[in-house]
């Protein structure tokens, strides 16, 4: 008897499960490794400031505070350092955008995200901007690979941890829920754009977008995350990951000559350095029509929940969400309105 069987073990998965196992939950995590590798391929960056617009991040007071406290604590229980704080800066496109963040970074609802604004001739030798940026904290990036086989041991060694296929029509929905020989309380669906194949749950709005990275060696030494048009993420003194690109229409696994020149252009457009790229990698988002998560119980099926949907932002939402959803489901607490599943209607057409 398990108290949770939780379906994929990419960062939504992982965290949600290392939360349950806080509160003593007993669980069992079912994964196909090679199905669902959307996790394996994000680069992990986690960012205050963000988009075209350069605007704070949603909920990041909350956010940010608590994923650098849950990842620390994780890497301590799973006896690996998977966290990498590491200033980002953000360059300015125009005169006036540097003007608007000499005032905004002093505000207190942006201050503590913005270590400071550099100076208008800001360069280093790889590259001159003409207008400076902004360097955050409160930034970096996850391991995600590396966070994710430590879990992964974790779980094993907890006999917590199944290698296999979840097959739906092996779920007994009675009033004692069990799937093949297990008896469980409760399923909670993490699968990521697996979701697409969930009889329960294929119906939620998810806007699964493809993205693609290219790994490339450099000769300059990269001491920042960059991140503006693309992102470049130093990974050693000499390699970096660029990305990304956002493809909505073709959502195979196939890397792509097109997504592959786009990065190349808009890394030789912004960097003045010699590299050469070594790979290419392809990974699906589980985004969703609204861009927040999809965090619940299904209206029909009460043994069934789904924490999914959280897209390019899952190394900073799930944290903080996996906390929210688990005192829902341990404490009743109620959920956000902008996560829950009725946002959508969903459970009127079920």
């Amino acid at each position: 008897m398990v108290d949770f069987l939780i379906v994929g073990q990419g960062i939504a998965g992982s965290v949600l499960a290392l939360q349950l196992l806080k509160h003593n939950q007993r669980i069992l995590v079912i994964n196909n490794r090679k199905k669902n590798i959307a996790s394996s391929v994000a680069a992990g960056i986690y960012n205050p400031i963000t988009g075209r617009g350069m605007v704070k991040t949603w909920l990041a007071e909350a956010l940010f505070p608590y994923l650098t406290a849950f990842y620390q604590e994780a890497s301590q229980a799973l006896g690996t350092q998977f966290l990498h704080p590491m200033p980002i800066f953000r360059p300015f496109l125009t005169h006036q955008e540097r003007t608007e963040w000499l005032s905004k970074s002093k505000q207190d609802n942006y201050s503590h995200f913005v270590e400071s604004v550099v100076g208008r001739m800001f360069h280093q030798e790889h590259m001159v901007l003409p207008y400076g940026g902004i360097i955050l904290n409160q930034s970096g990036y996850l391991d995600v690979r590396g966070f994710l086989k430590a879990t992964r041991t974790y779980l094993k060694a907890q006999h917590a941890y199944l290698e296999a296929d979840f097959v739906y029509d092996q779920l007994c929905l009675d009033q004692h829920i069990a799937y093949q020989d297990i008896a469980v309380r409760q399923v909670i669906f993490c699968e990521g754009p697996q979701v697409r194949h969930n009889p329960f749950f294929n119906t939620l709005p998810f806007r699964p977008v493809k993205g693609e990275l290219i790994s490339v060696s450099v000769h300059q030494p990269l001491d920042v995350i960059y991140n503006r048009r693309i992102f470049v993420l130093p990974q050693t003194a000499h390699e970096a990951i660029v990305g990304a690109t956002y493809n909505w229409q073709d959502t195979s696994l196939s890397p792509t000559a097109h997504a592959r020149k786009i990065l190349e252009e808009k890394l030789c457009s912004t960097f003045n350095l010699s590299y050469a790229v070594y790979d290419q990698q392809v990974g699906i988002r589980p985004a969703t029509f609204d861009r927040r998560p999809f965090i619940g119980i299904h209206p029909q099926y009460p043994q069934l929940a789904i924490f999914n949907g959280l897209g390019t932002k899952g190394v900073s939402l799930a944290p903080y969400f996996a906390k929210i959803f688990v005192e829902h489901l341990l404490l009743q607490k109620e959920l956000p309105q902008e996560i829950q599943l009725s946002r959508v209607g969903f459970g009127k057409n079920v």
